[in-house]
């Protein structure tokens, strides 16, 4: 029911800020059919409509316009989605100078990948707040309730504007770039590693620090194709196969994502493999498994055509790649935006 639309009524009428509702999916949307049961559950079947009837004190903060971009599990998204989401921002953003800000319910599963796309490609100052759930909206304690009310709360707030994309969940405000899921179970799953969040949101208001310089959206002007590039992951451990990195080259991927050991190291293997090959090589990015923690350049590596990821995990490191990839840079003007993955908010 894409493009479908609901407008949330409010005591106040026009004078409320307007906001933009988007809906893919996810466990917010989710229902189970036992009140006690969190893990076994349908995700993305509650539609925007219900979401909104099911906050009704929202009202009180914006007249809200919802539209159903899609309604699935977040596992399942497809760039198609991705590309009608950003689609749909940007005419949003651009035919409605009165519209205060967007807000998208997502899965939590690839909440962060979609928060730092967006990040990447939408220039506006205007907030645009992805939120999700831990718990479907059958559940006992459901989060997703409270955790809607609260992105709608900071999506009006003036200490929003300029911040870029962010993540409310569980009363925290993230960071696109930094926020990552860091657990399977319980409402305090997401973290922003080495960091902390941006501010917190609760029944008193917004804390969050008043954005400061111009941030960087550097795909801003990129049209998203139907058919996007191919970009694995390759995941480093004990004894990798070069095998999977030589295959990939063989395939002709056009992007890879290296995901090294500690600070992105890899295997003597692994550059082996690399040094080996007299074809064309991909765009590459190497990344580490640890969580947190940055991953830093050096000479041999840039003699093998590999860029550090600097602080992204290895998922936004393939983000990141998809679009140079789309933009069609090379390896050095890919270099050149490498900052964004290490600087702090007023670069970002």
């Amino acid at each position: 029911m894409s493009g479908a639309s609901v407008s949330s009524l409010s005591k106040s009428g026009s004078s409320l800020p307007r906001l933009l509702l988007l809906a893919t999916g996810g466990t917010i949307a989710g229902r189970a059919s036992d009140v006690t049961s969190l893990n076994h559950y349908s995700a993305g079947v509650i539609a925007a409509e219900e979401l909104l009837q099911s906050v009704p004190e929202m009202r009180e903060l914006a007249a809200i316009e919802a539209e159903q971009i899609a309604n699935v599990d977040s596992a399942d998204l497809q760039f198609d989605h991705w590309r009608r989401l950003v689609a749909r921002i940007r005419e949003a953003l651009a035919v409605d100078p009165d519209l205060a800000g967007v807000v998208i319910t997502h899965g939590t599963n690839t909440l962060e990948e979609t928060a730092w796309l967006l990040q990447l490609l939408i220039d506006d100052p205007r907030p645009v707040v992805l939120v999700g759930a831990m718990r479907p909206a059958s559940a006992l304690s459901a989060d997703g309730p409270l955790n809607l009310f609260q992105a709608v709360q900071v999506a009006v707030s003036s200490e929003a504007r300029g911040q870029g994309v962010l993540v409310v969940m569980d009363g925290q405000i993230h960071d696109a770039r930094d926020v990552t899921k860091v657990a399977t179970q319980g409402v305090g799953a997401f973290a922003s590693p080495g960091r902390g969040p941006l501010g917190w949101v609760d029944d008193a208001g917004v804390y969050l620090s008043t954005a400061s310089g111009t941030r960087q959206v550097p795909f801003a002007e990129l049209a998203l194709p139907q058919q996007w590039p191919q970009v694995p992951i390759i995941y480093g451990c004990v004894e990798p196969e070069p095998l999977i990195l030589t295959a990939c080259l063989k395939a002709g991927v056009q992007g890879l994502v290296l995901t090294g050991t500690g600070a992105g190291q890899l295997s003597v293997g692994e550059r082996r493999a690399l040094e080996a090959w007299t074809g064309p090589r991909p765009l590459m990015l190497r990344a580490n498994r640890c969580g947190s923690g940055p991953v830093h350049g050096g000479e041999q590596d840039a003699e093998l055509g590999l860029l550090p990821a600097g602080l992204l995990s290895p998922q936004k490191a393939r983000v990141l790649l998809l679009l140079a990839v789309m933009a069609g840079l090379d390896q050095e003007q890919l270099l050149q935006l490498l900052p964004i993955t290490l600087v702090q908010d007023e670069q970002l």
